[in-house]
């Protein structure tokens, strides 16, 4: 009797080990199978792209513009969410307003992109998509945004700007009457900088000028690599008469340490005298900014490697250039592994800022989030929301962080995540703090959040 009980209970083992063996093999054949689905939607849609860029060029040569077939005078989106809560995220609700009008993207997993900014007392919001179409749109109704000519076609002529996604508009700006966009511009054959372009913000013509440009410029063909899309910064905010302007390392890394270039740095730009002063060095790929006049300090977001992303505090930041460490020290690793020991002399990814004279992040997530702009929800400068656009859920990409710092704003003693299923390519908050407005380039988005009443 004994005999059969353990015959049976051998037999029940063994059938239970052929059905897991059995799942995972199917699981492995159809994860393998929605792998290579996945991988052949993504190849298809960059021959789409690169098809649909072809016709682009064409028509900038001749004068016209794929968009203005899409729809010359306006962007219309539709609003497909209407003050839903957000979980976890109290006192604040969501609407959500999508398009199909904006062409092309910043990024293979993005629907649209585009960078936004308030003005008119934020009564109105401006738009700049990535390849340079201008809109504009009443606060009360952002289903409409009427588009607003320039003469960019005019000043910028290498193709790169409009079909590539790797290059296009980095950040707008608006102060007052004046509006500022940043983007990668070419100097000289194979040779790219930072520029920023002004003009006088009106409803009619954006006539933009020259305002600053990165001194020297970043060889394709240097002897260290050259990678734009994860390199250029480009982010602006305005302080007192200046403009802070983060800028990348376009992946020649060595140029981040060195004082005598203007990349990998956090630049102050005096507005009148045009001349840019390094304010910190030793970043990657700075995405957002912040400075808090009251408590002096610049607080800003970096995309790492694989692995890295950071938030950085830099505490009264006019008295000493300081050095954020890139790519000597770096809570992430490179993406390939058999760089020569040339390439990793020059960028080690030492796991300790302090240790090597550095300034330590605020905060590091391994793995990256995707990180992207930051702004304050709080008049004491205390609680921040930070985008994240990344691919994976899992890893708290796609969504919002909420950090809260401690009272000598040198810890994060409060973290949480929302997810939206979104990439967050931008993001602004109206003076009052009650109204945030977030580009979402996954589905080519708005999205209104709404402070509520307790």
């Amino acid at each position: 009797m004994k005999f059969k009980s353990n015959l049976i209970y051998i037999v029940t083992i063994l059938i239970l080990i052929f059905l897991l063996i059995f799942g995972y093999l199917l699981n492995k054949k159809n994860s393998i199978s929605k792998k290579n689905e996945i991988s052949n939607i993504t190849q298809q849609l960059k021959i789409r792209n690169k098809q649909i860029s072809k016709i682009q060029k064409n028509l900038i040569q001749n004068g016209n513009n794929l968009n203005n077939f899409i729809n010359k005078k306006e962007i219309h989106f539709t609003q497909i969410l209407k003050n839903k809560n957000i979980s976890k995220f109290e006192n604040y609700k969501i609407s959500k307003y999508q398009t199909n009008d904006i062409l092309f993207n910043a990024n293979i997993k993005a629907v649209g992109s585009a960078f936004i900014d308030f003005f008119n007392n934020d009564k109105e919001l401006i738009l700049a998509t990535y390849d340079g179409i201008f809109a504009f749109a009443y606060i009360k109704n952002l289903t409409k945004f009427y588009k607003i000519d320039s003469n960019i076609s005019k000043l910028i002529k290498f193709d790169e700007f409009y079909l590539h996604d790797h290059y296009g508009i980095k950040d707008v700006l608006v102060d007052k009457k004046d509006f500022y966009i940043s983007f990668i511009g070419k100097k000289q054959k194979d040779c790219y900088d930072l520029k920023i372009f002004s003009a006088k913000l009106n409803y009619d013509f954006l006539n933009f000028k020259l305002f600053y440009e990165t001194i020297n410029c970043v060889n394709k063909n240097n002897k260290h690599e050259y990678y734009a899309h994860q390199g250029a910064g480009g982010r602006m905010i305005k302080i007192d008469d200046a403009i802070l302007f983060s800028t990348g390392d376009f992946r020649n890394r060595p140029l981040a340490q060195k004082l005598e270039n203007q990349y990998g740095k956090i630049l102050k730009i005096d507005i009148d005298t045009k001349i840019g002063e390094i304010v910190s060095y030793g970043h990657r790929n700075p995405q957002g900014l912040h400075y808090s006049k009251k408590y002096d300090f610049i607080i800003s977001t970096e995309h790492g490697p694989k692995g890295g992303d950071e938030i950085n505090i830099n505490h009264k930041p006019f008295l000493k250039i300081k050095n954020f460490g890139w790519p000597i020290s770096s809570y992430g690793e490179h993406y390939k592994k058999n760089y020569s020991k040339k390439k990793l002399k020059e960028a080690p990814l030492n796991k300790s800022h302090k240790k090597f004279g550095f300034v330590e992040p605020l905060k590091y997530f391994v793995p990256s989030i995707g990180i992207s702009e930051i702004i304050s929800l709080s008049e004491d400068d205390d609680k921040f929301l930070v985008g994240a656009m990344g691919n994976e859920i899992i890893e708290q990409d796609l969504g919002l962080h909420y950090i809260e710092l401690n009272d000598k704003k040198d810890k994060i003693k409060e973290h949480k995540y929302f997810p939206l299923n979104e990439r967050v390519r931008d993001m602004v908050i109206s003076k009052n703090k009650n109204k945030i407005i977030l580009f979402l380039e996954t589905t080519s988005s708005l999205a209104v959040i709404r402070k509520t009443t307790n």
